[in-house]
Formats: C-alpha cells, sequence, structure tokens
C-alpha cells in the first residue's frame, strides 16, 4: 500500500511542528523575513500547515488563496527565485531539524519546489 507523503511525515502532529519550526527558521533567515514583518506569525504557521497538509496528501480542507493570489503582493516587493531557494534551505533545515532522513526531505523539497512558479507569478 503507498503512503502518502503526509503520513511517510508522521502525519498532523508533525506538519504542524514544522510549521512551526519553518517560522523560527524564516523569521531568522535576513534574506528573506523582511517579507514577514507585520504578519501574524501565528496565522501563518496555521495557514502553511494546512496547505502542508494538502499538498503532501493529507486530509485538509485549505481554503485558502492560490499560491499566486497569496503571494502578489510580495511579489510586487521584489520576491525573486533567491528568495524561494532561501525559504527552501529553511525546509531543509527544519526537516533536518526534526531528524527526516535525506531521502523524505528531497521528496518533501520536490513536492514544494512544484509550486515555485504560482509563488513567484509565473
Amino acid at each position: 500500500m503507498d503512503h502518502s507523503l503526509y503520513e511517510e511525515l508522521g502525519g498532523k502532529k508533525t506538519v504542524e511542528k514544522a510549521s512551526a519550526i519553518l517560522y523560527v527558521n524564516i523569521l531568522r533567515d535576513k534574506r528573506i523575513s523582511s517579507f514577514f514583518e507585520d504578519i501574524d506569525i501565528e496565522k501563518h504557521q496555521r495557514k502553511m500547515s494546512s496547505f502542508l497538509t494538502n499538498i503532501f496528501g493529507g486530509p485538509s480542507l485549505y481554503l485558502g488563496k492560490t499560491m499566486r493570489k497569496a503571494h502578489v503582493d510580495v511579489v510586487k516587493k521584489g520576491l525573486n527565485d533567491s528568495h524561494v531557494d532561501a525559504m527552501m534551505e529553511c525546509v531543509h533545515a527544519t526537516l533536518k531539524e526534526l531528524g527526516k532522513d535525506d531521502q523524505l526531505i528531497n521528496k518533501v523539497m520536490a513536492k514544494i519546489e512544484e509550486h515555485r512558479n504560482d509563488v513567484l507569478g509565473k
């Protein structure tokens, strides 16, 4: 039986923990932290957790904006590939911190990478 990426990661508890750690890593990263000034981090953590649950094949009722619509304003502020690369480095560091193996991390990174063009409005 094939397991979803969500299940491979450890389900709800792990995805929620990863979302919280991810924002800590993002806020420490000077390359991208400015994009997260003046936002409700807890609200964004919940949205991120719901979004990741959805794209990883878990039980999600994600009702948020599309990635393209959600990032229009930050693209106008200069969001580009280098910023997405920095975010991906934060994702990688988060998963390492959670003790996930390289094979699983690569699957997660590939799944998130599928959304790069939408995030950047391409």
